[in-house]
């Protein structure tokens, strides 16, 4: 840096004193001292200005001042300088100057000194500034984006344990409808008995046919996840119809329905959607329930949070507390036998989570003594 700024401060005193060479002819004395005095101010140089008799003209004669007094001063104690002379002709006279110019060079000298003495300081700070550019950059852009990553890893890999478990769940009705029609085909045993042997694998198309249509329940609530047609529903009327369309389920088993809904009960859902959620619900609690409990629909508008709360409880059944949180995945069943005759595909409560958090509705699973409560807050 000293380097080029000694060269830098060089050369524009050159092409100053060539533009004055150069400009001189058109001056008279005045203008020419007047142009020197603001170069020697821009630029901090002593200037002495004689005529052919060594009269000096303008400035002070700064070789004599120092030929006088720099003599007994040691050499590397002298200031640095850039001396600098050049002949001028003014206008309407044969008359020629003499231009000598001095420039100090100590004071770049000094400005490196300095420069060098706050360098570890310059470090330090461009250390910091680093680390807090790599900071911000970290948690505005990097982390972001290893979020998304890892979502997309995470949501990747429960795609696949999906069509695992999708294969898994298939190959059992095709494995008993094959196996029977084979059976019935080469006449094997129990199963020259066809007419009995044709209506069990009916049964089984059956429990096919309902997966099958449960999984692309599921696909599509993915896929429109977000396509969602708001609008105020008549809350109070919904329970009612949905309680009418499974009553013939709970008189099947001869469970007992308890029915307390406030009148003119409103909220503001994707009617298809949540209808499809609470008629999973409460089609759950009577499937999972045992013959004579009670099966229980409660909804009211919470005076505290003005909130409509819709509460279905199921008795004769708990939840040990570790399968709360499971039941919530797709195929997940506590009853580990997976038979279909005491329980679904494990995709209803799926479904009715997939459907409630594409509302942004806060629910729950509360396991009690003796009965199960799933609870949504509108």
């Amino acid at each position: 840096m000293p380097q080029y700024y000694h060269q830098y401060k060089i050369q524009l005193l050159q092409n100053s004193v060539n533009s004055i060479v150069e400009d001189s002819k058109f001056y008279n004395i005045d203008e020419l001292e007047e142009r020197l005095y603001f170069l020697s101010k821009k630029q901090n140089v002593a200037i002495v200005l004689t005529n052919n008799k060594g009269y000096v003209m303008f400035g002070k004669n700064e070789n004599h001042i120092r030929n006088k007094y720099t003599r007994n001063i040691p050499m590397y104690n002298q200031l640095k300088e850039y001396n600098i002379s050049a002949v001028i002709k003014l206008k309407n006279s044969n008359e020629l100057y003499h231009l000598d110019i001095v420039m100090p060079l100590q004071t770049i000298d000094e400005v490196n000194t300095v420069l060098r003495n706050i360098m570890p300081f310059i470090i330090v700070s461009a250390f910091l500034i680093a680390l807090l550019g790599a900071y911000i950059y970290s948690k505005t852009i990097t982390k972001p984006l290893i979020e998304i990553i890892d979502k997309e890893r995470e949501e990747e890999k429960k795609r696949k344990e999906f069509i695992a478990t999708i294969s898994h769940e298939l190959k059992t009705p095709i494995t008993i409808i094959s196996g029977q029609l084979e059976g019935m085909i080469y006449n094997i045993g129990k199963y020259k008995d066809r007419e009995t042997y044709l209506r069990k694998s009916y049964d089984s198309t059956q429990d096919l046919k309902a997966l099958v249509d449960e999984m692309m329940e599921v696909s599509k609530g993915e896929i429109l996840g977000k396509d969602l047609k708001f609008e105020v529903i008549n809350f109070s009327d919904l329970l009612k119809n949905l309680a009418n369309r499974q009553s013939y389920l709970i008189e099947d088993k001869n469970q007992n329905l308890i029915y307390e809904v406030q009148e003119n009960l409103s909220i503001k859902a994707d009617k298809e959607k949540i209808t499809k959620a609470i008629n999973n619900l409460v089609n759950n609690a009577i499937k999972y329930s045992p013959k004579n409990q009670n099966i229980i629909i409660r909804a009211y508008k919470s005076k505290a949070s003005k909130t409509v709360v819709l509460e279905v409880e199921n008795t004769g059944i708990t939840i040990e507390e570790k399968y709360l949180k499971e039941v919530f995945n797709p195929f997940f069943r506590v009853e580990k036998s997976r038979n279909r005759k005491t329980g679904g595909s494990g995709l209803g409560l799926y479904i009715v989570s997939q459907i409630l958090k594409s509302h942004d509705l806060y629910y729950k699973i509360e396991s009690k003594k003796n009965s199960v409560v799933f609870t949504i807050y509108f």
